[in-house]
């Protein structure tokens, strides 16, 4: 098994602040593949807004991520239970599951054992969705973005990385997986400058940059971003790519 990454614990403050929403049709959608409606799990909970989602649809739902901090900082809600565990020993009961999710963090799992780990938890027919978000899009700033995202932190992202810059395309989906047609949905926000900055804050790149360079790369980024973004309060649309991983346990 993989051992346990921890790009995230330190900020996980920040993450809950910062850290753009999923949209609400994202949940509708994901309820109507579903078959049943009473257990889900979320892997790799984080702040626990999947699992908040998810519970406006489902009865009981599990969140869980190998981060204590995490963990602690989740949202609470009376329907989510959350609790401390990797990815690939999730804890759960056999054929437990009407639905997994994974949200941003699939990339991070030990692949082999994670999808045995998921096959003995759904109940036969369940729905897994996993799905990443790629580099985010602002008009007008676009070529400043890039060039920091590829070149100021693009030395310091880790190395799992490489999955969402090729959109889950080079993770091998297991054969027992029933492919179902990904919900066609967008994530956007409306945001101001420095809530823009406060989310790239939260990135693994720039608190491993942090770390290694004892200097804060997003003072770089504010300072780049003022031609092109010159009034700190002017808010502007921000829009994420998504990608999935979904499917069906036969049955």
């Amino acid at each position: 098994m993989v051992a346990f990454k921890d790009h995230f614990s330190r900020q996980s403050q920040d993450y809950v602040q910062f850290r753009p929403h999923y949209p609400p049709e994202l949940f509708e959608e994901l309820a109507r593949l579903s078959r049943n409606h009473s257990d889900a799990l979320d892997i790799g909970t984080g702040n626990g807004q999947c699992a908040i989602g998810l519970a406006k649809h489902f009865s009981k739902v599990t969140g869980i991520d190998p981060s204590n901090n995490q963990i602690q900082s989740a949202i609470p809600h009376p329907s989510v239970r959350y609790r401390v565990a990797p990815a690939e020993d999730t804890g759960c009961e056999d054929e437990s599951m009407d639905i997994i999710t994974v949200a941003q963090a699939i990339h991070w799992f030990d692949h082999e054992p994670f999808f045995a780990e998921i096959h003995r938890v759904l109940r036969p027919g369940a729905l897994f969705a996993a799905w990443g978000y790629g580099h985010h899009f602002v008009d007008g700033c676009q070529d400043t973005l890039e060039y920091y995202y590829h070149n100021i932190v693009g030395p310091y992202w880790p190395p799992e990385r490489e999955s969402i810059e090729a959109r889950y395309t080079d993770i091998r989906s297991p054969e027992w997986l029933v492919p179902v047609a990904p919900p066609d949905v967008k994530m956007q926000a409306e945001w101001n400058r420095d809530q823009l900055l406060g989310y790239i804050s939260t990135w693994s790149a720039v608190q491993k940059y942090i770390e290694q360079k004892a200097s804060d790369p997003v003072q770089i980024l504010r300072s780049q971003l003022s031609d092109c973004w010159p009034d700190p309060g002017e808010v502007r649309q921000v829009s994420w790519p998504f990608f999935f991983i979904i499917g069906r346990k036969p049955g």
